[in-house]
């Protein structure tokens, strides 16, 4: 048993709350303890460890609440990387509010008001200021849920065995090894404090502190300035020494300056997380001195719980600013003017002796996470739990089958109705090298369950690899389609040598292929040698004067997984592979360019044959490279091409290569998939400004396309959606089957592009033809949407709905008509500690993509859960704040006392054993607030009929029965 828990239990294991004619004793079960335990004494010792400075700069969305069923399990790791890095704040932003022409000077103000204020550890009490109206549960029209005193029904006994109460947020609180110097609760800025209250009083003890967090909870005006000060230190003498904690454009900030004004940190006026004006937000800063690790010292910023960013310039403090002498929370005096005030309702200043850890400020802002409020589905409308197709290993580990990552979904229903689901499979790591294999998976229920992994090719390590990293050659970008003559299902991707696949291939590549008479011939090159060898049938090799070697080369593969393909034998010897690096054995080797494989199922996709290098005939000389734009394929429905096989592609030249050349084009078939060709790209004769590109030559960066997805119109014309770099969608369009493209490209600004690859699907619904298309909505590979466009009568496309279909990471994607109003999706996503990627699969219907989401207009009770020992949960749809304790009437007349806030969406009350399966029906005094700002509605709330009731079991805390002092 940990010691910090039986100092939890030494200050709170008493405490008792008056509930009618019972004392509900909160420590056993919110704090898992027995109160036999409350009177014995123990010792403190813990250890505080720090994570690291983030690296990746990504900034996901802000983390969900937890599961009100799991109040004991720890807190999940919210907390999000932010980049560690800025520059120095502009000056002339700092120095009044914005929209004056110089600052603005008054008398220094006659009143400020009463506050609460705790100097010591301890947590301060509930507030339990008078609402001023009384709401019904029922009531909507005001964004906070708050009642009047009224007339206290009989319960029975009223005293109090110990007046300290639980504070209104324990476990956002519940901190270790870590003291209190200045606390604030309740306080406001206004015109009648001059829109300020006055620390001075604390200064000194701020003075001392070297390494500390100053944690500010805040509301500021919907109408407030540009620019305003939360909490800031300042001299009478020195105008721009001072240390502030602001907002400019809703962006938190700090600045710090010497007595010379010289800057201490890094600029903050562009970190990328901004506070929500007209809403409860958070926060905080922490200053660490130089230390071993940290040579300068640093500081962080972090806004509602999620790092914003580091700036590790200095860890410089008030100790370094002399001439200090004011304190304050929001009008700063900076000799004798005042600067920067704003009105604020200040809910909680903490000035706390250390460093917090990015885990214990993801804790102490715990109440203020949110999520865009979640809109709900409207009537008809269908979306399946999503379900894990390929699951990766999860905290940078493998998982069982000792594969780290899996990428590139492929997703094709085939004439039977099975679905098959494509991949790469990385062993490695998530990387677009080393070693990846090309798997599918079956399904024939239309995705709710998966048979095993097939896995359809993957080349054999090098078991003398010089790089870990990169071991063995590699497949890549897998794209499917089915024949509909033949019903022969292709699977057509992408192969390289062993290297990093495509950042490995050089700035031009040997010759690939030789044509010997009426016959083409792969080309091997031996080491040390400028001739041409080739592979002949059988896989033996010629030398340049066309005479048969003692080598050979394995071309007709049969081990599993055709990991023998490319093998080089010296007569009965393997001595290496024509796809390895050279080494002292393995002497031959083909060009340093990339390939198109091409495997085939005639069985429904559950048996797959050996690869087949289809690149010669598509590929030309110019291009650097050629790959496939991964996802899924079509067969021409209509049209002189009918029957037609099209594959999305892209290719770079080597004038540019990805830098500038991308372009986008299609591959396709018209003999069943026997031979292949490239048509032209969008890019080749296209203007763009004032001259006219072409994918062979170009070097443009804003004109590339690169992966993409083709749907056929029933006009017959091909519609391209391309990834690129214009921010929004792109859309190319071919009237002779993607063997040329019109010159004008189309964008679509309703569809926002974050350049990651897209899937699209045409589908026919109430005799309308319509466009659905699947990306990430962003901020960066984040946020799945799923958008519908009406196709018109002239084959232009009109933007109707674009729904969220998946929170959180969302990157690559396929798309595929079910038929019957239903569609599927198989998506790259990854939840909590999960490797990048894990590809999972939903389900929706027609009225999920047609009609409009409902947008709540509450914030309503979305279940009850009877914790044991007389104390229940209320769960909320979405984020609430309890700033004063609210009390529940009950049917029967007896209350629920509010004892603490459990997380964003989840508050404690406390009840008698007679309450169980009465409703609740008013809010008797107190407030429940909305972090939205929505109505809160206690309708249909009631306690439940018995442990649980209906709710997932949640194991009741045992007695504790160790001996004090055991850890």
């Amino acid at each position: 048993m940990k010691q910090h828990y039986l100092n939890r239990k030494q200050r709170y294991g008493i405490r008792k709350f008056t509930v009618g004619t019972a004392s509900v004793v909160i420590g056993t079960l919110v704090f898992g303890f027995s109160p036999v335990l409350a009177q014995e004494s123990t010792t403190t010792s813990s250890i505080t460890t720090e994570q690291k400075d983030p690296v990746s700069p990504k900034l996901p969305k802000e983390a969900e609440t937890g599961n009100v069923a799991n109040l004991d399990k720890e807190l999940a790791n919210k907390l999000a990387t932010a980049t560690d890095k800025g520059t120095e704040v502009n000056r002339e932003e700092l120095q009044a509010n914005p929209g004056s022409e110089k600052p603005t000077v008054t008398e220094t103000p006659t009143t400020t008001p009463t506050v609460t204020e705790t100097t010591t550890a301890t947590a301060a009490p509930t507030a339990t200021a008078a609402p001023t109206a009384t709401v019904a549960p029922t009531a909507t029209a005001a964004p906070t849920a708050t009642a009047a005193p009224t007339e206290t029904p009989a319960t029975g006994s009223t005293s109090t065995e110990e007046t300290e109460s639980v504070p209104r947020d324990f476990y956002a609180r519940e901190l270790e090894n870590v003291n209190t110097v200045v606390e604030k609760e309740d306080v406001e800025t206004n015109s009648s404090n001059g829109q300020r209250v006055d620390l001075n009083d604390e200064l000194d003890k701020v003075k001392k502190l070297q390494n500390a967090t100053i944690h500010v909870e805040f509301k500021p005006d919907e109408s407030a300035p540009r620019f305003y000060n939360l909490f800031s230190v300042s001299s009478d003498t020195k105008e721009n020494e001072y240390f502030t904690m602001a907002v400019l454009d809703n962006t938190a900030l700090i600045e710090g300056r010497d007595a010379k004004g010289a800057q201490f940190y890094d600029k903050y006026t562009d970190a990328p997380l901004k506070i929500k004006p007209g809403q409860w937000n958070s926060v905080t800063f922490t200053v660490e001195r130089p230390n071993a690790a940290q040579a300068n010292g640093k500081v962080r910023l972090y806004v509602n719980g999620v790092l914003s960013r580091t700036s590790p310039k200095s860890g410089r403090f008030i100790q370094d600013m002399p001439d200090v002498n004011n304190m304050q929370i929001g009008t700063t005096k900076r000799a004798g003017k005042n600067f920067w005030g704003s009105n604020l309702k200040v809910r909680n200043l903490t000035i706390y002796d250390r460093t917090l850890s990015p885990e214990e400020v993801q804790k102490r802002s715990q109440l203020f996470e949110r999520a865009d409020l979640e809109k709900k589905l409207p009537e008809g409308a269908e979306v399946t739990s999503k379900v894990d197709v390929f699951e990766g290993g999860v905290d940078r580990k493998p998982n069982k089958d000792g594969i780290a990552n899996y990428r590139i979904p492929a997703l094709l229903k085939t004439d039977k109705g099975t679905l098959i689901a494509g991949a790469d499979e990385r062993r490695l790591h998530h990387s677009d090298w080393g070693d990846i294999g090309m798997v599918v998976r079956r399904s024939n229920d239309n995705g709710k369950t998966w048979g095993d992994r097939i896995i359809i090719s993957n080349p054999r390590d090098n078991e003398h690899a010089k790089h870990a990293d990169w071991p063995s050659p590699v497949n890549i970008d897998m794209a499917l389609v089915q024949d509909p003559v033949t019903k022969r299902i292709f699977s057509i991707y992408d192969m390289f040598l062993e290297g990093k696949a495509v950042f490995s291939l050089p700035g031009s590549a040997p010759q690939a292929y030789e044509q010997i008479g009426d016959k083409v011939y792969q080309v091997l090159y031996k080491q040390g040698d400028a001739g041409r060898y080739t592979i002949r049938e059988n896989g033996e090799v010629f030398d340049p004067e066309n005479r048969k070697t003692e080598y050979r080369v394995v071309v007709d593969p049969k081990k599993p997984a055709y990991s023998d393909k490319g093998d080089l034998y010296k007569g009965e010897e393997l001595i290496g592979n024509v796809y390895f690096e050279y080494s002292d054995k393995n002497v031959f080797r083909v060009s340093n360019t990339n390939y198109l494989w091409m495997s085939y199922s005639d069985d429904d996709g559950k048996t797959w044959s050996a690869p087949r290098d289809i690149t010669y005939g598509i590929r030309k000389d110019w291009m650097h490279f050629l790959g496939t734009g991964p996802g899924t394929g079509i067969a021409l429905h209509t049209g002189p091409h009918k029957g037609r096989l099209v594959i999305p592609a892209y290719t770079t030249n080597n004038v540019s290569y990805l830098s500038g050349s991308q372009s986008s084009r299609v591959l396709y078939s018209d003999d069943h998939g026997q031979t292949w060709q490239a048509g032209e790209a969008v890019n080749d004769n296209r203007p763009v400004g004032n001259q006219v590109i072409h994918s062979s030559t170009m070097n443009n960066s804003g004109a590339q396309n690169t992966e993409s997805t083709v749907v056929q119109l029933n006009n017959g014309d091909l519609k391209l959606f391309m990834r690129g770099l214009t921010g929004d969608l792109q859309v190319a369009t071919s009237k002779d089957g993607g063997a040329t493209w019109e010159k004008e490209v189309k964008r679509y600004a309703a569809v926002k592009d974050v350049y990651v690859q897209m899937s699209a699907i045409h589908t026919v619904q109430d005799g309308k033809e319509y466009i659905v298309l699947s990306n990430a909505g962003g901020p960066g590979r984040y946020n799945g949407l799923v958008h519908l466009a009406r196709v018109e009568a002239n084959g232009e496309l009109t933007w109707l709905k674009h729904q969220p279909i998946q929170s959180g990471k969302f990157a690559y994607n396929s798309l595929q008509d079910l038929g019957n109003g239903e569609f599927g999706l198989l998506y790259e996503h990854a939840d909590g500690n999960q490797n990048d990627y894990t590809l999972s699969y939903k389900k929706f219907n027609w009225n999920f993509l047609s009609k409009d989401m409902v947008t709540p207009t509450k914030a309503k009770v979305k279940s009850a859960v009877d914790m044991g020992n007389n104390i229940i949960a209320l769960e909320f749809d979405s984020e609430v704040l309890v700033n004063q304790a609210p009390v529940l009437k009950l049917a029967n007349g007896n209350l629920a006392n509010f004892l603490t806030q459990y997380d964003s969406k989840t508050l404690l009350f406390a009840i008698n054993k007679e309450d169980i399966g009465q409703e609740v029906t008013e809010l008797v005094s107190g407030a429940i607030e909305s972090i939205h700002n929505l109505p809160v509605s206690l309708e249909g709330a009631g306690i439940p009929g018995g442990i649980n009731d209906k709710e997932a079991a949640v194991t009741e805390i045992p007695e504790y029965t160790e001996p004090i002092g055991t850890v």
